[in-house]
């Protein structure tokens, strides 16, 4: 399958990057830098994580051709909302509404 599109999110503290760390673990991908790639159970996951500016680029390059990148995306999604939410905070618009 090809890549699914990368994700961006802000408002990542050191905090939220390690309960997201800690739950991609769960999941079986062991995150041990803040900018690598690493594959398990067919998919292969790239991530950069800038502390400087506290976004986290995320992108799914490779998967089992009967996951689509919605709920691949869709998982991603969920999992950092909730790291997000459990420290208190919530992603911030990046470009300001009409």
């Amino acid at each position: 399958m090809s890549a699914c599109a990368m994700l961006v999110y802000n408002n990542v503290t050191s905090e939220v990057w390690q309960c997201i760390k800690n739950a991609v673990a769960r999941q079986g991908f062991q995150i041990a830098s803040d900018n690598d790639s690493a594959s398990a159970q067919g998919f292969t996951v790239h991530w950069d994580y800038d502390s400087a500016v506290e976004t986290l680029s995320i992108q799914c390059t490779d998967s089992p051709f009967l996951v689509p990148c919605s709920v691949i995306n869709a998982k991603f999604d969920e999992l950092v909302e909730a790291c997000l939410t459990q420290h208190g905070l919530a992603l911030v618009h990046m470009v300001p509404k009409r």
